[in-house]
């Protein structure tokens, strides 16, 4: 059989992986008359996730929500400990709402309404706690103008994306689908296109006048890759990145291949106690949390790694939230503003909760320990300990705010346990504030960038909600600003790509 020959596919930028950074970017660079060709081995865009985060956007403006760019810059490097790229951070803390304000208009275009997501992701009145609780209306939901706005689908974002696919294409832009990458190619130190090869086994020379942006995404996927720089993501419950196999980190292979580094400031694990039962277990509320010992063991708060960090390291990897008869009075005082969100049938819901198991309830903490396994003893001393706290107003153990201690006196009472769901998992190449690639001596790669979780150094340690959608947010904000830049040969800062 005759070898099939390489076909030669020219054009302007050339792009790796078709998720919300790589569309974005596609977008970004059609819409400035660029050539565009995206290259995905899946068969379809991806699509995971809620919201879009942003700073600064007229939709934010018109409700009155006024956010700093550098009080969010601070607490975004803040989560990081100094880890993460300042000056990344603070693109776009300073640039999101402009970049957002485009896609709200596109968004009219493509019959999508967009709203600020206070309902769920977003807590209308957090920006008013401590630094480390804080959390600001940054959510930006996207859902079909005919429609409700979507607040729990997690897949929502898909709407987004395909309006993003959709204008890239409407400007010209190529996505071939089950394309595979195999190496990016490189001349005079320069990064000039890349080769792949299709389903049917033809191979693709592709050449970028302009230069090549990787958007394949994170580690996810990649036991190997996980086991050595983010093994707590193998203690989560279940892994809901999809499609299954999608972040492998072959992007990260490519980008080495050339002298690329990887990111300096580690693994960014998204593990959250994503709960869909009624209460949310430690998304919506903040309910005293014991561990197998049945000693308190984390700070409550229904800040999504918080409790779930915690957890990962508790005995047993396994913790519960236990409360008591007034949980609908407590849910009022914690989340005022969700109470209309939370309250509705909420009675009914538990029971039905408690019904399918999801939920264990009792008439007295004795009976409790015994069903969920830990020592009652303990469970009583502990129960004890915290209600000294909530009665106090302060809880000197852990710092939770009074506002959401939520004392466990009445009974029945009842408990659940603390879910731990690895979303995705960031690790990225290391780039520079213009999110080019750089070696390990921080020279830029020329003509190669990265966007979405290929681009490095934005997190550290753990995934920050201070601004709810920001991975999202980043990944747009990027994607449009390298795409835009890069269609005209140039960096963000303006210099020859």
């Amino acid at each position: 059989m005759t070898a099939m020959k390489t076909r030669t596919v020219d054009c302007d930028v050339a792009i790796i992986g078709a998720g919300i950074a790589g569309c974005a970017s596609a977008q970004s660079a059609a819409e400035a008359g660029a050539e565009v060709v995206v290259v995905e081995r899946a068969g379809n865009i991806t699509a995971h996730g809620l919201d879009v985060g942003a700073i600064g956007s007229k939709l934010q403006k018109a409700a009155g929500v006024e956010i700093d760019p550098l009080d969010a810059a601070r607490l975004i490097y803040a989560w990081g400990q100094s880890k993460a790229n300042y000056d990344l951070i603070r693109v776009y803390t300073d640039r999101s709402g402009k970049v957002m304000d485009h896609y709200i208009d596109l968004a009219e275009k493509y019959g999508l309404k967009v709203t600020l997501n206070d309902s769920m992701t977003a807590r209308p009145d957090w920006n008013e706690l401590e630094d480390r609780f804080r959390m600001f209306r940054t959510a930006h939901n996207f859902a079909p103008a005919d429609k409700p706005a979507v607040v729990e689908d997690k897949a929502a974002i898909r709407h987004f994306v395909r309006m993003l696919r959709r204008d890239a294409e409407a400007h010209g832009a190529r996505f071939l689908f089950r394309c595979t990458p195999e190496k990016l190619t490189k001349l005079d130190g320069r990064i000039t296109g890349l080769t792949a090869v299709t389903a049917e086994g033809e191979k693709l020379r592709i050449r970028a006048r302009r230069g090549v942006i990787l958007a394949t995404g994170g580690i996810t996927d990649n036991k190997e890759l996980l086991e050595k720089y983010c093994p707590e993501a193998l203690r989560a419950d279940k892994n809901e990145y999809y499609p299954k196999g999608g972040n492998d980190g072959s992007g990260l292979m490519l980008a080495k291949a050339v002298g690329a580094a990887w990111t300096r400031s580690g693994a960014v694990p998204v593990i959250h106690p994503v709960n869909f039962t009624p209460l949310g277990l430690g998304i919506q509320t903040s309910w005293l949390t014991v561990n197998r010992e049945g000693r308190r063991f984390s700070c409550e708060m229904g800040f999504e790694p918080i409790v779930t960090n915690a957890r990962l390291n508790a005995p047993g990897n396994v913790a519960w939230a236990v409360f008591d008869a007034n949980y609908a009075k407590n849910v009022k005082k914690q989340e005022p503003h969700k109470a209309a969100y939370l309250l509705p049938g909420l009675e009914e819901k538990m029971e039905a909760a408690v019904a399918a198991g999801e939920y264990l309830r009792a008439d007295t903490l004795e009976e409790l320990a015994e069903k969920i396994g830990v020592p009652p003893k303990a469970l009583e001393e502990t129960v004890k300990r915290y209600n000294g706290w909530c009665r106090a107003g302060e809880d000197k153990d852990f710092g939770v705010p009074k506002r959401f201690l939520s004392s466990v006196t009445k009974a029945p009472f009842y408990a659940g346990k603390v879910s731990a769901w690895l979303l995705n998992v960031g690790y990225g190449v290391h780039v520079n504030a213009d999110s080019q690639v750089l070696t390990e001596s921080d020279e830029p790669i020329g003509g190669l960038f990265a966007v979405g979780n290929m681009q490095g150094d934005f997190f550290a340690n753990s995934y920050p909600v201070t601004c709810p959608g920001s991975n999202h947010g980043r990944a747009v904000l990027f994607g449009h600003l390298v795409g835009g830049a890069l269609a005209k040969g140039k960096t963000l800062s303006g210099k020859e790509a």
